[in-house]
């Protein structure tokens, strides 16, 4: 029985584990949690996803799967056309993205497009809300999402898998494939994932309405192409220490739909992405010394981007001022050091140290190329306390501080660059939470955590296509955590968990109207004169009954614009609903429907534009051959509903597919 073993036991367990060799194939290396009295596989107050999960529900890249979560919202930055995730009421560039515990965020700006990574090689996804571990690093304002890879436990193990989309007429609309191998030879392994993914266009639904920036039908300028290959390998001399190096490389190529809205003032605009590219290298090892684990990541990753603006929706031409063709080439190099300690009996320390440096490089064609350099570094200190079988205590402490070591600007009319005003800035961080067992099916937890964000270099440096002027003083931004939650699990099969979360902004970054002219129109400029606060509930439960596997979560998210209240806080639902059930018919039959529901969102923060609410209904049927072979087809947005993340920019109405999935 859980409860009847000691705390330090729970904790010693989880720790050797993660070093140990793995019985599933998650990478456990890539991990990063904080360390107290698991429920299961997970640390109270985070969320995790697993693979198994995320293929059930069809959600193809990291965007779509985080969305099953409660407390979890996907939006779209509509004109962008890039899938991103709100966490609690915080965005990418307050929630940063790691992959195996290395930072993945683009250095100019602190986003990912969510939407242009799959989870074929993956084994899970870890959200941390709020109270986040420490050893992350800096910029985990409202938490950290951690990619987390497969990693081979068989001597020889491997899957394929791929489908095809069709419209609601009838038209092939686009398809992916992806493969899975890998061998684990006992003192050694070996895995390669590889992807595939394109998507020519989309069908709207029939009831959407001809608008100045799309007649309806097959929506303009709607494709995308995504490719990905992951190779790891690895050394485990023992059962305690493990080495590994990982490659990745994705290429995507997508277009841009045009606004479809009717919001006055607002018009379409013509943006193509001829490439959007991110390549990683990175080593992790973990070595056990007496009482000192010690863990050690290294990394090298890439970015380049391509933006290309047009004058009009042929897209063959440039000729105006307003378009021009944009290239990024960033690249970010960093390592860290982490030792766990075992202090005594009840105690477990772990410190690290985080170095990060980001290179950012842009110009327009025929544009001299501005040089942008920050350093992140981050010193941290994280401990848990068991005080009896039932009561740990988490702390953590962190100094950050962030360096501007380079910042270039471009004068387009002398073309001349020179150099802009740089500044420095540092953080302190603490947290505090407290974890109990009640018994071996229930227990209970209460979080602070003290988190602070760095400006990006965008948010210090950008001009905002000439309606703004950059703010080199910025500083960072603060964030209150405060959380209390239940975990458990009711007659056997069935698991509830529910939480309250509080969190209060200061310092927030919002764009602020002065009364300089920039050309003829008036600026803005971003200052630290935002506060914001966030309530919410978090309510999930999910078991068996019979022949049927069900679950549903609920959140309920209010934020409020404190500093300014009649601008809006844009791109999260007071209220989402996320529910699913599978029948197990037997004989190699399942049937899996889902539902998600949405409240109304702000796409405005003068609240001009506002995405209504809605409901969008998914239902597929699948048949598993003897082999393990999966058949499977099924049809997405059942009711052809007319929806939309972002005001204007609407989502593909019914569409059919069918897909496969067989091992090896």
């Amino acid at each position: 029985m859980l409860y009847k073993r000691t705390t330090l036991s729970l904790l010693v367990a989880q720790l050797l584990a993660s070093y140990a060799l793995a019985e599933t194939p998650v990478f456990s290396l890539g991990e990063i949690r904080v360390v107290a009295t698991p429920v299961g596989n997970e640390t109270l107050g985070s969320s995790t996803i697993e693979i198994d999960q995320i293929r059930e529900q069809d959600r193809n890249t990291v965007g779509e799967a985080l969305d099953l979560l409660a407390g979890i919202n996907t939006s779209k930055q509509g004109q962008r056309n890039e899938q991103m995730t709100w966490v609690r009421g915080f965005n990418l560039r307050q929630v940063p993205i790691f992959l195996d515990g290395i930072p993945i965020y683009v250095p100019y700006d602190g986003y990912v497009d969510l939407g242009r990574f799959s989870n074929f090689d993956l084994s899970r996804i870890e959200v941390s809300k709020g109270f986040s571990s420490s050893l992350y690093g800096s910029n985990t304002l409202g938490g950290a999402i951690n990619l987390v890879s497969r990693r081979p436990v068989k001597a020889f193990e491997g899957e394929v898998g791929g489908g095809v989309n069709f419209t609601n007429h009838g038209e092939l609309g686009g398809e992916y494939s992806y493969v899975n191998v890998g061998t684990n030879q006992g003192a050694w392994y070996f895995q390669l994932s590889t992807s595939f993914s394109n998507q020519d266009y989309y069908r709207l639904p029939a009831s959407f309405a001809k608008s100045k920036g799309e007649d309806g039908g097959l929506r303009d300028n709607s494709y995308q192409h995504d490719s990905k290959i992951n190779l790891k390998i690895g050394l485990t001399p023992n059962a305690s220490d493990e080495y590994s190096l990982n490659y990745i490389s994705q290429h995507g190529v997508k277009g841009d739909p045009p606004y479809a809205g009717s919001a006055a003032g607002v018009s379409p605009v013509y943006w193509q992405w001829p490439y959007w590219d991110k390549e990683s290298i990175y080593f992790i090892s973990s070595t056990n010394i007496g009482d000192h684990t010690l863990k050690f990541r290294v990394y090298h990753d890439t970015f380049k981007n391509s933006l290309d603006v047009f004058d009009n929706a042929n897209y063959n031409s440039m000729a105006k001022s307003s378009s021009y063709a944009s290239y990024y080439n960033d690249y970010t190099n960093g390592f860290s050091i982490q030792d766990d300690i075992k202090l005594t009996a009840n105690n477990l320390l772990r410190g690290s140290y985080n170095f990060k440096e980001d290179i950012h490089r842009e110009n327009n064609a025929g544009e001299a190329v501005r040089h942008f350099k920050d350093l992140t570094q981050s010193f941290a200190l994280e401990d848990t306390h068991a005080f009896n079988q039932k009561l740990s205590l988490v702390t953590g402490l962190s100094f950050d501080k962030r360096d501007s070591l380079q910042a270039q600007n471009y004068n387009s009319s002398t073309k001349v660059v020179s150099d802009f005003a740089r500044d420095n800035n540092t953080a302190s961080n603490g947290q505090i939470g407290l974890f109990y067992q009640l018994n071996d099916r229930d227990a209970i937890h209460a979080t602070v955590a003290r988190k602070s964000r760095f400006p990006t270099i965008k948010d210090r440096y950008s001009y905002k296509m000439g309606k703004a002027l950059p703010n080199p003083d910025l500083k960072m931004e603060e964030a209150n955590n405060y959380e209390i939650g239940y975990s458990g699990k009711w007659a056997e099969s069935w698991k509830f968990e529910g939480n309250l979360f509080h969190s209060d902004v200061t310092n927030l970054i919002q764009s602020t109207t002065l009364t300089t002219m920039c050309g003829s129109s008036r600026c803005i400029q971003n200052q630290n004169v935002g506060k914001s606060s966030a309530d919410g509930v978090e309510l999930g439960i999910s078991g068996s009954l019979a022949h049927w596997d069900l679950s549903a979560n609920y959140t309920y998210l209010q934020r409020k614009n404190l500093s300014t209240p009649g601008l809006f806080l844009t791109d999260t639902p007071r209220h989402k609903v996320f529910t699913s059930a599978v029948w197990n018919a037997g004989g190699g039959w399942s049937v899996t429907g889902s539902a998600e529901a949405y409240s109304r969102r702000y796409s405005s923060s003068d609240g001009t534009q506002i995405a209504p609410g809605f409901m969008v209904t998914n239902l597929k049927m699948g048949y598993r051959l003897p082999g393990g072979t999966l058949l499977e087809a099924g049809v997405r947005n059942l009711f052809d509903r007319l929806y939309e993340y972002t005001e204007g920019y609407p989502e593909a109405g019914r569409t059919y597919f069918v897909q496969f999935n067989m091992p090896l």
